[in-house]
């Protein structure tokens, strides 16, 4: 019993060994081995690929990040010097304004009477007229923005000139007389005329006719 059993493992060893010596004689493993090394070769291929992408790409963020940082500083200096330029241009309008008004003490006294004359309802090309000094006939409304309301007049004429009660100022003159007196006139008429209407009249005190 002991012989036989001896004997079919013996045989089942040759087979095994037959077997293997079939597989080695072939060449399958061979090729299986070859086709492993194969797709290991792809795989490292693969992954040093994707190892040098990501190089790249941190590469592009990092040269990305210091354009804009450079482009950032570029525009901060720009707006510095347009900020120092407009500083520079504004002292110099200032130094100029302070000067003409230390040479010229009434100019803006005449910006003051070109808003003035255009409220009283002079237009452009009259207004320049009268801010040049020159005089002007004129005939129609004018607006008094102390009294809310607008006056007719007839044929009169206008000029600019020094205020009579403080000659650093300029005044506008209707008839040689300044026209915030003349306002003050047309509108105590205009209201003595209104309390005359309006006023009834005083009964008589005769003997009861």
């Amino acid at each position: 019993m002991h012989c036989i059993l001896r004997t079919a493992k013996t045989e089942a060893k040759a087979a095994l060994v037959a077997k293997v010596g079939s597989l080695l004689g072939s060449g399958k493993l061979k090729e299986l081995e070859a086709d492993n090394r194969t797709l290991q070769g792809e795989v490292a291929a693969r992954d040093e690929s994707i190892e040098v992408l990501q190089q790249q790409m941190q590469r592009q963020q990092e040269e990305h990040q210091c354009q804009l940082m450079e482009l950032q500083a570029k525009h901060r200096r720009e707006m510095a010097d347009k900020e120092a330029e407009h500083q520079k241009e504004v002292s110099f309008l200032k130094s100029i304004i302070q000067k003409a008004k230390k040479w010229f003490p009434l100019s803006q006294e005449l910006v003051y009477m070109e808003e003035f004359c255009l409220k009283v309802g002079f237009n452009e090309r009259q207004t320049a007229t009268l801010i040049s000094g020159k005089p002007l006939f004129y005939e129609g409304e004018l607006y008094s923005e102390e009294h809310r309301r607008k006056f007719m007049t007839e044929r009169a004429g206008f000029q600019v000139v020094k205020d009579p009660a403080d000659k650093s100022k300029l005044a506008l003159a209707i008839n040689g007389q300044v026209i915030g007196e003349w306002f003050k006139e047309q509108f105590d008429r205009l209201f003595s005329s209104i309390r005359r209407t309006v006023t009834p009249p005083r009964k008589s005190k005769g003997l009861g006719l």
